[in-house]
């Protein structure tokens, strides 16, 4: 757990590079989740198809791209951070990176404020995404839009570099921040929940 001592004010924010590095580390792992998600979720669906042939057309074309599947891997991918983020505030991204995340007065985050900040990070995503598959209808896949749907994708954590207090829109929104901690040698590994 979070040791109330430590408060955000005597820990010094996350830098930039350190979040990408945890970003894309986390990145990686919620591919993992996801790949084992998508079998979990498969497994019931062949299981359809067997007891009813005529389900076998749209298993390749719904089942995969539906809404049910959307809210699966959306209740899926809270889940897995939201776990991390309330028991000890590190994802395995945050922990390689030596970074925490806990409240502005450096207690653990609780579920309401993990969901918040989930949804204040993943809209800009949301965006980017259904902006690049209307650019990829209209088969405009130049350069210049491409990176402007990065942007929209990481002005998130982009915002850590125009705010004084390093802060993402997620932290600001969710009255949380992301701070560097001090690894210390010869120390029990820390419990995860």
């Amino acid at each position: 757990m979070i040791k109330a001592a430590n408060t955000s004010n005597s820990l010094p924010p996350a830098s930039f590079f350190r979040l990408l590095g945890a970003w894309l580390y986390d990145a990686m792992l919620l591919c993992a989740v996801w790949l084992l998600a998508g079998i979990v979720y498969m497994i019931p669906a062949q299981m359809i198809v067997q007891m009813d042939s005529t389900q076998k057309d749209n298993l390749s074309t719904t089942e995969f791209s539906g809404p049910i599947f959307y809210s699966y891997l959306f209740i899926v991918t809270w889940f897995f951070f939201a776990w991390f983020w309330t028991h000890g505030g590190q994802t395995l991204g945050l922990r390689s990176w030596s970074l925490r995340l806990q409240t502005t007065e450096g207690k653990a985050i609780n579920w309401t404020q993990s969901l918040l900040r989930f949804l204040i990070a993943g809209t800009p995503w949301v965006a980017a995404l259904f902006l690049y598959s209307r650019l990829s209808k209209a088969q405009i896949i130049e350069p210049p839009y491409l990176y402007g749907v990065f942007l929209i994708g990481f002005s998130g954590i982009l915002w850590i570099l125009i705010d004084k207090k390093k802060r993402s829109l997620q932290d600001i929104f969710s009255d949380t921040c992301i701070v560097k901690i001090e690894k210390v040698k010869n120390q029990k590994k820390q419990r995860l929940y």
